[in-house]
C-alpha cells in the first residue's frame, strides 16, 4: 500500500512547532487546497469523536436520518429497542446509499436499489431472488459480509458524537475536560430550549470558509472580540485584561478543549446580570460564577454560562463551506412555555454574535486566495490557544 504524500513539508511542521515567539501557523494552502481536505478527512476526521446531530432529531423508534461527515455517507437509526445507532450508510452489494431520504415508524429497511432488507440493528434480513428463483427471504452464501457496518457512537448534553476508526480513544476520556474545567456545574439534567411553537431552538447557518477558520476565531481567539462584536466593543470590560496588563481570563488546554475561562460576575456589562432566584447549573444547588467559551477538537463548541449552554457543531462540507449548528440547553425545570420568550432572547444575543464572527471568517477564507499571503504568525501574549489548535492539525496531518 502506498503511503500518501504528505501535505506539510518538514520546513512548515518545525515552524508550527516551533515556540511561539517564532512559530508559524497553518499555510494559507490548507484552507484553500483539496489535498489538504481530503488528508483531513481521512486523518483528521475519521480518527477523532466528532459531533455530528443532536439526540432528538433520531428521537423515535423506527426512526433513520441519513447524514454526512465531509462527504463521507452515514445513517443514524433508532431502533426499535430506543438505541441510538449509526452506520456507514452503503450497501455492500451494489454500493447504494441504503437509506435516501429521512424516514419514521419503520421496522425494517429496504434499499433503493436491489430490495436488501435489513432490521433496524443493521444485519441483514433477506436479499430478494438472489438465486434466481421467486423468494423474497434469500440470504446470500458465501459472500463478503453484508451487514450495515456500524460506527462508533455516543451521545453526551442531547449531542451525538460518532468516531470512525476501529480503536477510538474512549468516550469517556475524551468529553471528560468539560466536567473537570467546569467544577462548579451540573450538567446531568439539561433539556433542550424550546421556542413559543414548542420547538427546539437550533438554528442553522452556512459560513463560507474552511472549518480550520471557524475553530481558530471561536473559542481560541480572544483579542478579536472589541473589534469584531458590537456588544463587546461597547462594554468596558473589554478586551479581558486588568488595568495592570494582566488576563483576567484563564486559559484552558486540557486533552481536546481549549479555550477560555472566566468568572461571569467581572463582565455582567457585557452579558447581563444573573436573577439569584432564576433556575441555574449550578452543582449542589449553588449559582456558579464560572463562566467559559470553549471549543472541542476538531468541530464542536461551547458558551457555558451560569444559566445555559450554547453547544455548536461546526462541520465542514468541503473545502470552503462549514456547516453551523447550534443548540441551547436549559436546567430541565426552566424550558416550560411560560419562559419560551425569554430563552428565544438568549438566542437573539447569540444571533448578533455569529454573523459578525462568520463575515470575518468569510473575510479571511478569501484572504487565503491572496498571492502575497502564505501564514500568519502569533501574538505570544494572546494567541497560545489559538498556536496549540494549529499544532494539534500539523500533528494529525503528520502521523
Amino acid at each position: 500500500m502506498h503511503e500518501k504524500p504528505a501535505v506539510l513539508s518538514p520546513d512548515q511542521l518545525a515552524a508550527i512547532n516551533a515556540p511561539i515567539e517564532n512559530a508559524r501557523s497553518l499555510p494559507a494552502e490548507s484552507y484553500i487546497s483539496t489535498a489538504f481536505f481530503e488528508a483531513e478527512r481521512e486523518r483528521v476526521f475519521s480518527r477523532h469523536w466528532v459531533s455530528v446531530l443532536f439526540d432528538f432529531e433520531v428521537a423515535e423508534p423506527g426512526q433513520v436520518l441519513p447524514f454526512e461527515l465531509c462527504g463521507m455517507p452515514l445513517l443514524a437509526i433508532r431502533g426499535l429497542d430506543g438505541q441510538l445507532r449509526v452506520f456507514h450508510n452503503v450497501v455492500p452489494y451494489d454500493g447504494c446509499l441504503a437509506v435516501i431520504e429521512p424516514a419514521s415508524e419503520l421496522k425494517e429497511i429496504v434499499t433503493p436499489y436491489h430490495g436488501w432488507v435489513y432490521d433496524l440493528d443493521g444485519r441483514l434480513q433477506a436479499a430478494p431472488f438472489w438465486d434466481g428463483t421467486l423468494r423474497r427471504d434469500q440470504r446470500p452464501d458465501g459472500v463478503p459480509a453484508t451487514d450495515l457496518v456500524e460506527v462508533h457512537c455516543e451521545i453526551y448534553l442531547h449531542t451525538v458524537f460518532i468516531n470512525l476508526s476501529k480503536q477510538p480513544m474512549p468516550f469517556v476520556d475524551y468529553i471528560a475536560p468539560i466536567a473537570r474545567q467546569f467544577l462548579d456545574y451540573d450538567f446531568s439534567d439539561v433539556a433542550v430550549a424550546l421556542d413559543r411553537s414548542g420547538q427546539p431552538i437550533a438554528p442553522r447557518a452556512v459560513t463560507h470558509c474552511n472549518w480550520k477558520i471557524f475553530f481558530d476565531i471561536d473559542g481560541p481567539n480572544v483579542l478579536h472580540e472589541s473589534f469584531v462584536h458590537r456588544a463587546y466593543s461597547e462594554s468596558s470590560a473589554h478586551p479581558r485584561v486588568t488595568p495592570e496588563g494582566d488576563k483576567n481570563y484563564r486559559e484552558i488546554i486540557d486533552g481536546y478543549l481549549i479555550g477560555l475561562g472566566f468568572n461571569y460576575s467581572n463582565f455582567t456589562e457585557t452579558y447581563g446580570a444573573v436573577d439569584p432566584a432564576e433556575q441555574h447549573l449550578g452543582a449542589d444547588g449553588q449559582l456558579p460564577d464560572q463562566a467559559g467559551f470553549v471549543d472541542l477538537y476538531p468541530a464542536m463548541s461551547f458558551s457555558i454560562t451560569p444559566t445555559y449552554i450554547e453547544i455548536g457543531l461546526n462541520l465542514p462540507d468541503g473545502v470552503g463551506r462549514t456547516i453551523d449548528r447550534r443548540l441551547y440547553l436549559l436546567p430541565s425545570a426552566a424550558v416550560t412555555p411560560e419562559n419560551a420568550a425569554k430563552h428565544e432572547k438568549v438566542y437573539g444575543f447569540h444571533g448578533e454574535v455569529a454573523p459578525e464572527d462568520n463575515r470575518i471568517s468569510e473575510a479571511v477564507q478569501k484572504g487565503a486566495q491572496s498571492p502575497v499571503y502564505n501564514e500568519r504568525f502569533f501574538c505570544p501574549f494572546w494567541d497560545g490557544m489559538r498556536h496549540q489548535f494549529h499544532r494539534w492539525v500539523a500533528a494529525d496531518l503528520t502521523e
